[in-house]
């Protein structure tokens, strides 16, 4: 008989819920369904808690109240970050989002469960969507994606978004105090670092510095690749969970069970099943 997980969880990509006509690759109304019944799933696993890697609605600040009352199934808390489309609404909307769906003011924040620490980042913060179209902000992340742009960068987009220095500073501390306390690591936000694809987060090379340097991270969670991707550099897992949005009947979402040596990725529906060893 196969050992107990320390402990699991649930983890969540790009449900991107709103009352819209589909597209060919994206069937907006089919989430609540899809949402429903991954949460049935879930429930039947013993859960610490959830994590949804960003994008609970695709636009509309209204579409946050069908969602949301959907996630209410949830047994286990959820933790959530912020996505570029959980930003699709009106300019005055724009400020309360964070608050809309229980984060604080910055969006990041961290928190331990059995002495193993988890970083959610705010990969939305500079960008030219969570701030009113012709601010300061906005002009200066336009400036960022220009400069991107000139270097060739392949992620030099308008729905991706950057960490603030202040937000780099922060993570490094939350770090060096899970290093203090000897605890591993796993960190979440809404964005790819790893491998180079045109959705990664715009200065991914300097989170991913911060990463490798702390020596006790072993994973990065993220959603926005909708296809999902997978790359292992320097001892980090970085996994890409596939979006729910992109398909008319077929569900993705996953859980995870954390072995002291590994961990255990149990796919449902499009989502992988593998196994991450740790280094």
């Amino acid at each position: 008989m196969a050992a107990e997980p320390l402990f699991s969880f649930g983890v969540i990509a790009d449900v991107q819920y709103c009352d819209c006509t589909p597209t060919e690759v994206r069937f907006y109304r089919k989430s609540t369904d899809k949402l429903q019944e991954c949460l049935e799933t879930l429930n039947q696993q013993n859960l610490a808690f959830i994590l949804d890697v960003g994008d609970l609605i695709d636009r509309d600040y209204n579409s946050f109240d069908t969602i949301l009352q959907e996630y209410q199934q949830a047994k286990a808390q959820v933790y959530r970050t912020l996505g570029n489309h959980d930003y699709s609404v009106e300019p005055d909307q724009l400020a309360e989002v964070p608050a809309r769906i229980g984060l604080p003011p910055a969006g990041y924040y961290d928190f331990v469960h059995e002495n193993w620490r988890f970083i959610v980042l705010n990969g939305t913060e500079v960008s030219t969507y969570t701030h009113p179209p012709g601010s300061k902000a906005s002009q200066q992340a336009e400036k960022l994606m220009e400069e991107l742009e000139k270097e060739g960068k392949s992620w030099a987009k308008p729905w991706n978004a950057g960490v603030s220095n202040q937000q780099l500073r922060w993570l490094e501390q939350r770090l060096k105090k899970a290093r203090r306390t000897n605890q591993k690591v796993i960190v979440m936000s809404h964005y790819p670092l790893y491998p180079e694809n045109p959705h990664n987060l715009w200065n991914a090379e300097q989170v991913i510095m911060a990463l490798e340097q702390s020596g006790n991270v072993v994973a990065y969670f993220n959603g926005h690749n909708h296809a999902g991707n997978y790359g292992h550099k320097k001892d980090i897992h970085y996994l890409n969970f596939k979006g729910m949005v992109d398909t008319p009947d077929q569900n993705t979402f996953a859980a995870v069970h954390v072995y002291a040596d590994h961990l255990q990725v149990q796919g449902f529906g499009r989502e992988d099943s593998r196994e991450l060893a740790l280094g």
